[in-house]
C-alpha cells in the first residue's frame, strides 16, 4: 500500500524514504503505524508520538488527506488506504514581548 507523504518544516520528510511516498506493509495498516514507521527511518530526529503518552507530540501536528489527525473519530488508530496523503509539520510557537 502506497501513502504520499509531505512534509510541513525544515526536515524534509521524504529525504528519509529517497522519495514522497511510503510503502506500507501489513493487511490494514494505521495512521500510528505509519508514524513510528517515520520516527524509526528517521532515527528518532522526527518524534512525531510521544513516547510517555503514545499521543501526537504536542510540537507537531498530523493531517490525513488534509484533516487534522485529532479531528478523526479513531485518531492515530484509523486505517491508511492506498493513495492517502499524511502530512507531518512542526507547530509554530511564536512568543510575545
Amino acid at each position: 500500500m502506497k501513502i504520499r507523504l509531505k512534509s510541513f518544516f525544515h526536515f524534509d520528510i521524504t529525504r528519509v524514504f529517497d522519495q514522497n511516498q511510503i510503502d506500507l506493509a501489513g493487511e490494514r495498516p494505521t495512521l500510528r503505524a505509519l508514524l513510528q514507521e517515520v520516527i524509526q527511518k528517521s532515527d528518532g530526529r522526527i518524534q512525531v508520538i510521544e513516547p510517555e503518552t503514545g499521543y501526537i507530540d504536542t510540537e507537531y501536528f498530523v493531517l490525513l488527506n488534509g484533516r487534522e489527525s485529532q479531528a478523526l473519530p479513531q485518531g492515530l488508530e484509523t486505517e491508511l488506504h492506498d493513495g492517502d496523503e499524511v502530512g507531518i509539520g512542526m507547530m509554530h510557537f511564536w512568543g510575545g514581548g
